[in-house]
């Protein structure tokens, strides 16, 4: 493994213990978006899985109102659709009942 692998690894390893329940690739790829078109923040969709005991359609509810962002819902889970950057990210990750966040993000349309 060459050194370079090496601390891309580490540089993985670093994010993934600070926000420990969002996918490391999302967020890797979400703030490459934010640094290649800092105008305009990424079209994310988020795939949040809630613990089993949780109702997303209360969550639905406190995620409509707090961001605004359109969804989905599923069993024990919650699709997001929207503008989403990185500091959103984080303050969603820190809700006690998110069980994972994965997701995919694309360059935002102009």
């Amino acid at each position: 493994m060459s050194q370079l692998e090496i601390q891309y690894d580490e540089f993985l390893s670093l994010i993934s213990q600070t926000i420990t329940n969002v996918d490391v690739n999302l967020l890797v790829k979400i703030m490459y978006l934010e640094r290649r078109l800092p105008d305009v923040a990424p079209k994310v969709e988020l795939h949040i899985q809630y613990k089993s005991d949780v109702d997303p359609k209360n969550k639905q509810e406190q995620f409509r109102a707090r961001y605004g962002f359109l969804s989905q819902l599923g069993i024990h889970e919650l699709m997001v659709v929207g503008r989403i950057s990185i500091d959103i990210i984080e303050d969603i990750s820190k809700d006690p009942d998110i069980k994972h966040i994965s997701g995919t993000a694309t360059p935002a349309s102009y």
